[in-house]
Order: C-alpha cells, then sequence, then structure tokens
C-alpha cells in the first residue's frame, strides 16, 4: 500500500471491498505540518468520522486556525466549533505526536489542548512554536510554563523521543525537571541549553539531537561538569562557515567520549569552503574513539579534491569508524587492504533511498470559505 501512487490508492477507495483497509493505512500516519487548512479538514473527518480517529497512531498537525482568535462561525464548519479540538481528543490511540502554528505549551487560553495531550499515551512528543513567538520576560508566567510542561511530562510514562524547541521555555528554569518526569526518555532533540538539563534528568537517554544557532557555538557549549558520558547516538546541525574557534567544536564533540554514532547536518556553507571544513571537521573527530558510524550532511566529501583521500582521513582519526555516509545517500564502507588489517580503503556499499509524503501546497477546504 505505501508503494502505490496516491492517485492509485485513491482509485482503490472506490472499491467498497478495498475501502476499510485502505483506511487503515491513510489514517495511521498523518503529516501535514504548515498546512492549516488541510489539518482543519482533517479535523472535520474526524468530527464526522470517530472511528477513523482511533485508527491514528501519529500525528503532526498545524492547529494556527483553532486559536480562538482565529475561530469565527463564518470560517469554519459548525461542527468544530466552540474550539475545533474536540475530534482531537477522540484519537486516543495516538502514539507520536506534533502541534504547530500555536504556542499551545504557554498560551493561557489553550490549557484544553494541554489537557488533551496530557490524555494521550505518547512515546513520541515534539513541542514547538509559531516561528515569529517572541520569548516571554514575565517570570511568573514562565514558572507557569515550567509547571505545565512537567505535568504533561509526568502523564507521558512511555514517553521515549522529545523534541523541545519552544522559545516560552526558559532553560535556567528547566533545572527543575527530575528523573521521574522522563523515566524512559532515550532521545532528546534542540537547543544545548534545554539539553543540559535532560543529560542529568533523564536516566536513559542514549541519543541526543542538538540545534546551534548561527554564530552561537561558543555559547552553547555544555558545562564541563555534564559531560554526556551516556550518549551513543549524537546529531549536531551547525553553520561551520560562522565556526570561529575549531577548539570549541573539538570542545563540544569531547562532552559525548562514548558516542559510536555520530550526525553532521551543516548548512549556510559556500562550496570553495568545503575541504577547509571538512579539514577542521576530520581534525576534531579525534576525540571520539569508539565512533563506529558518521554521517554527514552539506559537507559532500566526493564534491573535493581527492574523495578517496578524505574519506580515509576520517578512518585515521577514528579508527573504530565502518560506516560513512555522505551527503548523496551513498553508504561507504572500510574494507581492510592489507592481511594484517594495517592500512584499508573505502568502498561503495550501497545507495540508500528515503521516500518522504509531503502535500506541496496548502489549499482552503472547497465550501468552507465564500
Amino acid at each position: 500500500m505505501f508503494f502505490l501512487p496516491l492517485r492509485s490508492t485513491l482509485d482503490l477507495m472506490v472499491n467498497r471491498k478495498l475501502h476499510s483497509v485502505c483506511e487503515q493505512y491513510l489514517y495511521r500516519v498523518i503529516w501535514l505540518v504548515a498546512h492549516p487548512y488541510r489539518s482543519l479538514r482533517l479535523l472535520d473527518t474526524l468530527a464526522h468520522r470517530p472511528d477513523l480517529a482511533l485508527l491514528v497512531r501519529e500525528l503532526q498537525i498545524d492547529l494556527e486556525r483553532c486559536h480562538p482568535e482565529a475561530i469565527v462561525k463564518s470560517t469554519i464548519p459548525d461542527i468544530l466549533q466552540p474550539d475545533g479540538l474536540a475530534p482531537l481528543s477522540s484519537a486516543r490511540n495516538i502514539r507520536s505526536l506534533n502541534i504547530g502554528g500555536l504556542k499551545w505549551l504557554s498560551d493561557p487560553t489553550l490549557a484544553h489542548i494541554r489537557r488533551i495531550v496530557s490524555q494521550m499515551e505518547l512515546t513520541s512528543l515534539m513541542i514547538s512554536d509559531p516561528y515569529d513567538s517572541p520569548p516571554n520576560d514575565d517570570e511568573e508566567v514562565n514558572q507557569m510554563v515550567i509547571s505545565d510542561l512537567r505535568a504533561i511530562l509526568q502523564s507521558q510514562p512511555q514517553l521515549t523521543f522529545l523534541r523541545l524547541t519552544s522559545r516560552a521555555v526558559q532553560p535556567a528554569l528547566l533545572k527543575s525537571i527530575e528523573a521521574e518526569d522522563v523515566p524512559n526518555l532515550r532521545k532528546f532533540q534542540g537547543t544545548i541549553q534545554y539539553a543540559e538539563a535532560f543529560l542529568n534528568a533523564a536516566p536513559k537517554l542514549t541519543k541526543l539531537d542538538l540545534q546551534i544557532p548561527r554564530g552561537r557555538l561558543a555559547y552553547s557549549l555544555l558545562d564541563e561538569r555534564r559531560k554526556g558520558d551516556k550518549i551513543q547516538d549524537l546529531a549536531i546541525s551547525l553553520d561551520f562557515y560562522q565556526v570561529s574557534g575549531w577548539d570549541d567544536f573539538g570542545s563540544l564533540l569531547s562532552r559525548f567520549p562514548n558516542t559510536e554514532s555520530l550526525y553532521l547536518r551543516a548548512y549556510g556553507l559556500h562550496p570553495r569552503w568545503l575541504l577547509f571544513i571538512l579539514d577542521k571537521i576530520v581534525s576534531c573527530l579525534r576525540v571520539l574513539p569508539l565512533l563506529r558510524k558518521l554521517e554527514i550532511r552539506g559537507l559532500d566529501p566526493a564534491d573535493s579534491e581527492g574523495p578517496d583521500a578524505m574519506l580515509l582521513k576520517f578512518k585515521k582519526y577514528c579508527p573504530a569508524l565502518e560506516i560513512f555516509i555522505d551527503t548523496r545517500d551513498r553508504q561507504w564502507i572500510y574494507i581492510p587492504s592489507a592481511e594484517d588489517g594495517s592500512s584499508f580503503h573505502a568502498k561503495l556499499d550501497c545507495q540508500l533511498e528515503y521516500k518522504w509524503f509531503s502535500h506541496i501546497s496548502d489549499l482552503p477546504p472547497p465550501g468552507w470559505y465564500a
């Protein structure tokens, strides 16, 4: 079913015998981030078909149009009044949730969303804000946000993945997070300032996905008392072009000495700096003696002079390295070129393939808008 084009799937659903079978797959995973009108139409469908709401396991949705100030009877169907979220509360089998378009964690008028989320049984939760949301300077409000965040986390004892990028959360207040709030958390995604709190609190945390704002590397280093010894899988998003002190980058990596898998996501880089940046990265990798898998996006050694030499440099500084994945989704493996294993060569193992389904554009649901 997942390998069929969307048009073929719609044709199948015309067949009454296959209709219910198709619905089970179509409604299991739903990604509608940055599509508020399609999200509204989904809520309308689930309001009329609560049986479909029970099929949803993963939901990424944009509820921008469900803010109380945006809801008027002339813009959405009557069935979605007064708050538009009754269908969401009926989706009791959701395990992965991402609600976009609203400051639902911090907005006092959106307590009903926090209540709905708290009643779910999630293993994955993503909390973010609209892009233009400024941080709040009101200390009392910030304390309430942390209290609400802890309450939500405590209601989700099986949570294994958390992405926290909401600017409404003050990093200094996250020190109140305790182990009983996140007893089964295994992966965290967010800024280093947020990650510090979960490194200390989450007893089972082994994976980190760190997002470093442009030009903020020097201000994003972990406290030396908080070494990430427990981290085995590390991902870092960084503008390497703006790295002025490579010792800072090496110092950041050294906080995670037991890393076995490293994913580097680069952006804002001019091609002429490619070889220089790669050389600098290689020199920093020596602090990861256990590294077995390296993946780099945005920096392709194949575009540099002597790509084979660059791949071998990775192996030289990381003797345990077994796999390298480049920007072109090619997986390379290191093969001994001598019987005693004293030398290696990089061999192209396979071409990886990723298929993503997403709506290109968002359209107002027909018949709702004049």
